[in-house]
């Protein structure tokens, strides 16, 4: 792959809305061309190379194109946002709406991500090494649909909301989770190694998809019904994939565990199943 690296010079106020940071807006162009992509501060138009030192070698492909974002980038904005193709690597903290709506491709932020990352995501692979903040996978206000497809991977914790409004797609939270994770969760896949807090699966609906919980758990709404324990082979099939494809090791033990099943949720009429391992 062709490389670009970006050097912020120095943390921008107010933060910089930056969403041409993504390898189908650097292929096909030089660097010179790249340098000249137009950011915003504010209301202020401005350019990549205002902020940022730009060097390294374009690709004609975006699938072939990497970009390095060197510094800490938390007032960095859009980040990654509708990539298709290509990876983005983020040497430090990243903003919000970074990766949001992306549908392929990959973005790796060694550190940890601002709210809104990885929003209405149709595909791709997003990895978080520190935390996330609030609505991570989630869909923006008055959406009906959050993600859609591709995984989030988070090493860390993830504030409110994570994953609501989630149709199809994948999310592992190796840490623990805030209130009302998979709020409004019409399928998709939710797994939680640390502790879960209240509200999860509030209002779900069902379609397949479903929470499972291989740590602590807060509180289950009222209005999930325990049905059974028991050793789900998709289950097994899960962990394993977790633990050999995405390098989420602690799943190994847990892949012969018994889980507890609830259904919900029966407020919305829902046909959710949350796991709760034994």
């Amino acid at each position: 792959m062709k490389e670009v690296r970006l050097r912020l010079r120095e943390k921008p106020n107010p933060p910089l809305e930056a969403d041409t940071i993504t390898p189908d807006a650097f292929s096909g162009k030089t660097l010179d061309q790249v340098k000249e992509l137009p950011v915003y501060l504010g209301n202020r138009l401005g350019k990549l190379c205002d902020y940022f030192d730009i060097f390294g070698e374009t690709s004609e492909k975006a699938s072939d194109m990497l970009i390095n974002v060197l510094g800490d980038t938390a007032q960095v904005k859009y980040i990654g946002t509708k990539m298709t193709a290509g990876k983005v690597v983020v040497e430090g903290n990243a903003g919000m709406h970074v990766g949001a709506q992306m549908t392929g491709g990959e973005i790796l932020v060694q550190g940890n991500v601002d709210d809104w990352a990885g929003t209405e995501m149709s595909g791709g692979l997003m990895r978080i090494t520190g935390s996330a903040g609030n609505h991570l996978g989630s869909a923006y206000r008055g959406s009906p649909d959050g993600m859609t497809g591709g995984c989030i991977v988070v090493d860390g914790d993830v504030q409110w909301e994570c994953a609501s409004f989630m149709r199809r797609g994948m999310v592992v939270i190796r840490g623990d989770s805030g209130p009302f994770l998979g709020a409004h969760m019409n399928g998709g896949e939710i797994f939680v190694f640390g502790r879960a807090a209240k509200r999860l699966g509030a209002s779900a609906k069902g379609n397949g998809g479903f929470i499972a919980c291989l740590g602590e758990v807060e509180a289950l709404l009222p209005t999930y019904v325990y049905d059974s324990i028991y050793q789900p082979m998709f289950m097994k099939l899960y962990l394993r994939k977790l633990a050999n494809e995405l390098g989420v090791k602690e799943a190994e033990k847990f892949i012969n565990a018994s889980f507890k099943r609830y259904h919900g949720d029966l407020a919305a009429g829902g046909t959710s199943e949350i796991f709760v391992a034994s």
